[in-house]
């Protein structure tokens, strides 16, 4: 009997190093000799992924009948149809269904995390979700329903960079929208203790406001700082009486 755990771990070292003709050569007899394991023609289709090989991935997933068969696979499947340039299907497939779908499984994940540090991995993927139909909508050139998605993304990860990137580098906003959207994000970012973020939005999103979060930031680094010959820095310059 193959060992099939050690056959895994070969695949993920493999594409852990970059080595994803093995990788893919692996893959496909591991999916073979577990009988098509879920997580196995996971690694198989990442594989194909990596070497751009969308339409055999496609394939894989089809075959196996897991394409839409949970929020990972269904991303999976949505990525492999944007990169083919099938924007139709693609959105068809990230449909609003789908959408709420991930959304309330994502939820569900934080709870049963009990409100832990440790963000659940649905999160991010529902908004790498809507990150991705926003591109979609950014290749057709419908720019509202592009903002709109890139903007949900935000919402729903903080931390996505790359949706409040899309939405700067095309002028997607208006002033009063960049504004609207910051503050949603620093109460978020405030909340999660991600102050650093949340001072790089500002300046980002409302320059003006931001200059002034950075001020005041520093300034209460500045009061913290410690004096030469103890104390607090502020301490120090108070005048004498």
């Amino acid at each position: 009997m193959p060992d099939l755990a050690h056959l895994r771990y070969i695949v993920e070292d493999s594409i852990g190093k970059h080595m994803y003709e093995n990788a893919v050569f692996l893959a496909d007899k591991l999916v073979t000799m577990s009988r098509g394991a879920p997580d196995d023609v996971y690694l198989l289709t990442q594989a194909f992924m990596f070497t751009r090989q969308h339409r055999r991935a496609l394939h894989v997933l089809r075959q196996h009948r897991l394409a839409t068969s949970s929020p990972r696979f269904t991303y999976l499947t949505a990525k492999c149809l944007a990169e083919c340039q099938e924007w139709d299907e693609c959105l068809a497939t990230l449909d609003d269904t789908v959408l709420e779908h991930a959304a309330q499984e994502a939820a569900a994940e934080a709870a049963a995390a009990g409100g832990g540090k440790a963000r659940p991995p649905l999160g991010s993927l529902c908004s790498a979700m809507l990150l991705l139909k926003g591109t979609v909508y950014e290749h057709l050139e419908n720019w509202p329903l592009a903002a709109r998605h890139f903007k949900l993304a935000l919402r729903e990860e903080p931390l996505h960079y790359e949706a409040l990137q899309r939405l700067l580098s095309n002028h997607m906003l208006t002033a009063g929208e960049q504004r609207e959207l910051l503050d949603e994000l620093q109460e978020r970012l405030g909340a999660e203790g991600h102050e650093w973020l949340r001072l790089y939005y500002g300046c980002k999103l409302d320059p003006e406001k931001g200059r002034q979060l950075a001020a005041l930031h520093a300034a209460a680094g500045a009061a913290e700082e410690p004096a030469p010959f103890g104390g607090s820095r502020a301490a120090a310059e108070e005048p004498a009486a």
